[in-house]
């Protein structure tokens, strides 16, 4: 091939990269040097598709800021690096120059907001100056100032658009695959990479004014669609499905490699992938990027600078004593801590996990001491952070020291065993047979948005029309991108999860059943049979018959569950306790301000009735008129309603039949708070009540239920609260 721009256009899987391999081999063949840009994750893919046909020389995969670096280097024209922490660290310095309080984050969106500008072209000048724009105009400069000679990884591509290409050896061809779609700086650099050798593009959108040199048509894929009940039972399918496609086919299974294999997941469901396993025994590789903090000794060190710490953080760094009881309590943040150990007789181990996390006077110090006290071998990329975070805030550099931790990601690992790869790490490899989860609206998408500081139209005027826009509608794409990742394709889709009725992105069918794959599958599936609770003997109290209509399992199960005050803590120390609370001196005042409610009350009444009995928290009576008080806890809201209490309705009824009864007071009392009437005017008799009407009708009914002596369970949303402990579950045989 002569020297020049050879671009190739083609839809996902219309075969770029097996054209790109075949032209790559008949410039090895000859013994000319070939350099391959691609996506750092594609190196293994691309290495493993050479190996097939035999042993190779002469071929180096590159990134394309490895190029760029490689350019530089062969020019003298390299600079020190600054890398993606330290950009963040920088534009979080330039911030503090117009706001004295920065987050992490809002310097995180002004670093990307840059970022995009330079990997564009474009420098401050092309930015409005007022509003948003103009805030990041005045942060871009500052941020320009700030760097000096340091080049950060934009500075690197525009340097190699001025410097000499000298790369030597000179390679016999340049092939850059991969990509979706390439920046107008990157074509500038391929062009004039052009002029000296011949180079490869291949491309899904060809940028504009660009010509296709060959033009390749989608290649067919075999495509199955499956439709599972949920998202447990997507997983599980999933996993016997690996483990039949790798046995071997003596042992019923289809023989593949894990090398053979792809599986693309939403990145939030493959930790559960990873989790299962070792119960089907498959060898499954977490494909997605590791953040330096996420190893051993990163969750360490975050676990110290966790500024809620947790118990969980406390049995990290070795308080094994008292990081237990945190995490069975569930207690998190200093003083809730502190009390604890205090409580526990366990101060000694707080005092040395509080000396552990407080900063010394020379923080680099004390963070190289702590760093060493944790076990991290590599203190280096650690205490890199702290330098940056001590240069965006000394006063306070253990949030961005934290923040900058879980920014920074690490090279991707040798693939050992069936990749598990989130969306975007699947682009660009493809693989004999692809699984792809959760094929529904929504999971698969480019996240597509307005960017914050320059909106849609400010992307059409002056030197901004280079940028794109924001709103493209490339999810089609993307979507098809992801549905071709193998030879052989099969989506998976639950119907429905916690959430409710999944749209999938295709429909499909159910699919056919596969043998069991694990040993938790293979037990004999006997189901634990539950027989129907049976019972005699009128209900404890009414309220026991409005919990019947829930779950008749619970209500009886709970039958005795209205203790003396039990419902209403502060209440529950009247009468007996009335005198000590007195003294209280929160408690005293409210009961002096109150003292005309509370003379003559009755607390806690039992009431007899035909079928069951009523407790009315509170009754007192003045002539022929009855007070009825519902008490409630402290703060917590009215809950008359007859879908939500029935025992003052019916009382109310009852007394109302009487004839030395003339009126009824309905009153709301929280504790500590001020009695309120459910309604100004008392109800009288001969008054129409529609809420007695239906508590009546609803008892009479929960009535019936009981004397049948029949308490099944009944689950619902109600299960949520129910304190029972899943006794009641059960499984269908």
């Amino acid at each position: 091939m002569k020297p020049g721009l050879y671009p190739v256009l083609g839809p996902p899987a219309s075969g770029k990269t097996r054209l790109a391999l075949e032209l790559a081999r008949e410039a090895l063949a000859r013994r000319q040097r070939v350099v391959w840009v691609g996506l750092p994750h594609q190196r293994a893919y691309l290495y493993r598709l050479l190996g097939e046909e035999g042993a190779f020389l002469g071929l180096e995969f590159l990134s394309f800021q490895a190029l760029y670096y490689r350019v530089l280097a062969e020019a003298g024209r390299l600079g020190p690096l600054l890398p993606g922490a330290g950009r963040v660290a920088l534009v979080a310095e330039a911030l503090r120059a117009f706001s004295p309080e920065v987050a992490p984050g809002e310097a995180r969106l002004f670093a990307r907001a840059i970022a995009e500008l330079k990997r564009f072209g474009l420098s401050p000048f092309a930015l409005p100056k007022e509003g948003e724009a103009g805030r990041l105009r005045r942060v871009y400069f500052r941020y320009e100032r700030l760097k000096g000679r340091a080049l950060d990884y934009d500075d690197f591509r525009h340097r190699a658009l001025r410097a000499p290409l000298r790369l030597f050896p000179p390679p016999g061809l340049v092939v850059v695959d991969g990509f979706r779609e390439i920046g107008p700086l990157d074509l500038r650099f391929l062009r004039r990479l052009a002029a000296q050798v011949p180079v490869l593009l291949t491309l899904e959108r060809l940028p504009e004014g660009l010509e296709p040199w060959r033009e390749l048509s989608p290649r067919p894929v075999r495509k199955r669609v499956w439709a599972l009940a949920n998202p447990v039972e997507e997983a599980r399918y999933l996993l016997r499905a690996l483990k039949r496609a790798l046995a071997p086919r003596a042992l019923g299974g289809e023989g593949l490699s894990p090398e053979e294999i792809l599986v693309v997941a939403p990145e939030g469901r493959i930790g559960g992938l990873l989790l299962l396993q070792e119960e089907y025994g498959l060898p499954l590789s977490d494909g997605r990027e590791r953040a330096l903090a996420e190893g051993e000794e990163g969750e360490r060190v975050l676990a110290l600078l966790n500024p809620v710490p947790t118990g969980r953080d406390l049995l990290a760094l070795g308080f094994t004593a008292l990081g237990r009881r945190a995490l069975r309590l569930g207690l998190a943040g200093e003083e809730a801590l502190a009390v604890l150990a205090e409580r526990e007789g366990l101060l000694e181990e707080w005092r040395a996990f509080l000396a552990l996390r407080t900063p010394g006077p020379d923080l680099l110090a004390w963070g190289e001491a702590v760093l060493e006290r944790l076990g991290v071998a590599a203190k280096e990329p650690f205490l890199a952070r702290l330098r940056l975070a001590l240069r965006v805030d000394r006063a306070n550099p253990l949030a961005w020291w934290r923040s900058l931790l879980l920014d920074e990601t690490l090279p991707p690992e040798p693939v050992r065993g069936v990749p598990l790869l989130p969306p975007l790490r699947a682009t660009g490899v493809r693989a004999r047979r692809a699984y792809v989860l959760e094929w529904v609206a929504g999971r698969y998408t480019l996240g597509e948005g307005e960017d914050y500081f320059l909106l849609e139209e400010l992307r059409e005027r002056g030197l901004l029309r280079s940028l794109p826009r924001r709103l493209r509608g490339l999810d089609p794409l993307f979507q098809e991108e992801m549905a071709t990742r193998g030879e052989e394709v099969f989506l998976l889709y639950p119907e429905a999860g916690l959430s409710g009725l999944y749209e999938p992105l295709e429909r499909g069918e159910r699919p056919p059943p596969l043998p069991p794959a694990s040993a938790l599958e293979v037990l004999p599936q006997e189901p634990f049979p539950l027989s129907p609770l049976r019972a005699s003997g009128p209900p404890p109290h009414l309220e026991a018959l409005r919990r019947l209509r829930e779950c008749p399992f619970r209500a009886y199960a709970e039958r005795f569950g209205l203790r003396e005050g039990g419902e209403a803590l502060g209440w529950h120390l009247f009468p007996e306790g009335k005198e000590a609370l007195s003294r209280h001196p929160e408690v005293g005042p409210w009961l002096q301000a109150h003292g005309a409610h509370l003379e003559g009350m009755r607390f806690w009444v039992w009431w007899q009735g035909a079928h069951f009995p009523l407790r009315l928290d509170g009754v007192q009576r003045e002539g022929g008129t009855i007070h009825l008080y519902r008490l409630l806890p402290r703060g917590a809201e009215p809950d008359l309603g007859p879908q939500r209490r029935w025992t003052e309705w019916y009382a109310l009824g009852a007394l109302l039949q009487r004839g030395d009864v003339e009126a009824v007071h309905l009153w709301v009392w929280p504790f500590l708070g001020t009695p309120r009437p459910y309604r100004p005017r008392p109800f009288r008799k001969g008054e129409s009540i529609p809420a007695l009407r239906e508590v009546r009708d609803q008892a009479e009914k929960a009535l019936a239920l009981w004397q049948q002596g029949v308490f099944s369970p009944r689950p619902g949303p109600h299960c949520y609260a129910c304190g029972l402990a899943d006794v009641c579950r059960k499984e269908d045989a």
